[in-house]
């Protein structure tokens, strides 16, 4: 039978609720969305030090991509607990200083269109993370979901170097596995997938393969696994995915690359998720539906959307508590929270 809202002891996640805490560790959540009705003051106030954000919509323009950074801006001028990271630094000093740090991020290349010379422009504002195709195909790369699997334009090649160049960490998430694979052969730095799971352990399209893991542990980068509920499923199950199944994910990159090269990226939200035509609209949307949208949930708002005992930053303790059952030391847990990731944006930015 389907779970529901009633069935569950958590609240939806309509008008943003999560409640607060905090952990000693440093925490870079690799994949975030916050939107327009987030109460920006108590950002803050959560566990995670640096949010990735999906900083506008994966197909918008130029126009709409400047629209939403200098909104950002805006954002870190008006609540002193937000600051933009523009270095690992501003992340660790965030920490220290008890306030949000917020990673431009892109999730598609789309705002680019034919000019890579807006790619400079973008990092001065702030962009510091890039997917360059989400699930469909742009001017730089095919997306997984396109069925010719084309890889890397021309274009998308130069943007590799660029990326190099200027310093911004591409992020292979949402994009077709020949794209990654001539990325992550092409790339001089760290190549990451910021929300992605193995697909040897949840055989989703969405999912990376062994061999993709490899390929971005030996450029010195990571896979952050997500507890976004579809990705953890099951095929066969009737019921949520759970923490322990979660962690199973986080472990199977741990025994396959070694600690170095794991992370965690929640793409949960702040605010009020959009649903309805909104969301239907973007590409990849109908990969919720099947057995999980049957037995457990489709509305992207709800926390029914993400594995039990890991649908909320307070369950943060929880993973923590799950890891060091598993045997994870302290230096490990920081690793796999955050310190990977800065040893990246240093390596990168």
């Amino acid at each position: 039978m389907k779970q529901s809202f009633d069935d569950a002891p958590i609240h939806p996640l309509d008008k943003g609720h999560h409640t607060k805490g905090s952990t000693p560790y440093l925490f870079v959540d690799s994949c975030v969305q916050i939107w327009p009705d987030t109460d920006y003051s108590q950002l803050h106030e959560y566990s995670a030090t640096a949010y990735c954000i999906t900083t506008f919509r994966p197909n918008d323009g130029a126009e709409n991509a400047l629209d939403a950074i200098a909104n950002w801006h805006r954002i870190a001028a008006d609540y002193p607990g937000i600051r933009i990271a523009e270095s690992a630094e501003d992340i660790t000093e965030a920490k220290a200083s008890g306030q949000a740090a917020i990673v431009i991020n892109s999730q598609g290349g789309d705002f680019l269109g034919p000019n890579l010379q807006r790619l400079a422009m973008f990092h001065r504002l702030g962009l510091r993370m890039m997917i360059p195709a989400y699930n469909t195909r742009s001017t730089l790369a095919d997306g997984l979901l396109e069925p010719a699997g084309a890889g890397l334009s021309n274009l998308g090649r130069e943007w590799v170097t660029a990326c190099n160049d200027l310093g911004i960490v591409m992020d292979m998430t949402h994009v077709g596995e020949r794209s990654s694979l001539e990325v992550l052969s092409l790339s001089e730095d760290p190549v990451v997938f910021s929300h992605s799971n193995p697909r040897a352990l949840v055989d989703n399209v969405r999912n990376v393969t062994d061999e993709q893991i490899r390929l971005a542990a030996g450029t010195g980068g990571l896979v952050a696994p997500t507890n976004w509920g579809p990705l953890n499923y099951r095929l066969g199950s009737d019921r949520r995915p759970t923490l322990s199944e979660y962690i199973d994910a986080i472990d199977y990159i741990v025994e396959l690359v070694g600690i170095d090269h794991v992370g965690i990226g929640t793409d949960m939200s702040y605010g009020t998720y959009p649903d309805g035509d909104l969301i239907r609209g973007l590409p990849g949307k109908s990969l919720v539906g099947g057995d999980y949208a049957r037995f457990v949930e489709v509305s992207p708002r709800s926390k029914l959307r993400y594995v039990e005992g890991f649908d909320d930053y307070s369950h943060l303790p929880d993973v923590i508590n799950e890891l060091e059952k598993r045997g994870y030391q302290q230096p490990d847990i920081a690793k796999v929270l955050g310190g990977n990731w800065l040893r990246i944006f240093k390596e990168v930015w």
